[in-house]
């Protein structure tokens, strides 16, 4: 996404509509927590093994923000962004736990953090990662919140047999 005017909003508003609340301290646990309810599903296993400390010094930078994303006093999901030297900002983690999908909130939190990194000073371009360890949805919702697909890649990864 290469300009502030290409984010689209979701057709519909979550009911109830959903709170969205920036961690502007420096949350470890936090951003541990949601990681690992949002991703544990899909086989996130790349910061499963982090100590806290590395942690830490993931959250505790200026270039870091962790949006979270609150139902009726419940969490729902998160968005981290990461502002990078060349004006960029990347949409680091995004989702939802499991019992907030499929219910217009991926939309409206996913447009809310591309909203929040256009207003970073400096923002050139926001963009994202996703692969075939996202939700099912995580690709039709970019794509309908403005991102555009500019490059694709084959990685093999070995996943763990949870069953």
């Amino acid at each position: 996404m290469t300009d502030p005017a290409q984010v689209r909003p979701p057709g519909r508003s979550p009911d109830p509509r959903p709170m969205l609340l920036r961690a502007e301290e420096p949350a470890p646990e936090l951003s541990r927590f949601f990681y690992g309810a949002v991703g544990g599903a899909w086989h996130w296993v790349d910061r499963r093994d982090w100590p806290m400390e590395r942690w830490l010094a993931w959250v505790d930078r200026p270039a870091h923000e962790l949006w979270t994303c609150w139902v009726r006093g419940a969490p729902a999901g998160y968005v981290e962004l990461e502002a990078q030297a060349d004006g960029a900002v990347e949409v680091a983690y995004f989702g939802l736990l499991e019992r907030f999908q499929g219910r217009g909130i991926g939309g409206w939190l996913l447009a809310a953090g591309l909203t929040r990194a256009w207003q970073r000073e400096g923002t050139r371009r926001v963009w994202l990662h996703t692969c075939s360890l996202d939700g099912p949805q995580a690709l039709p919702n970019y794509e309908a919140r403005g991102l555009v697909r500019c490059g694709e890649y084959t990685e093999w990864r070995l996943v763990a047999d949870e069953g």
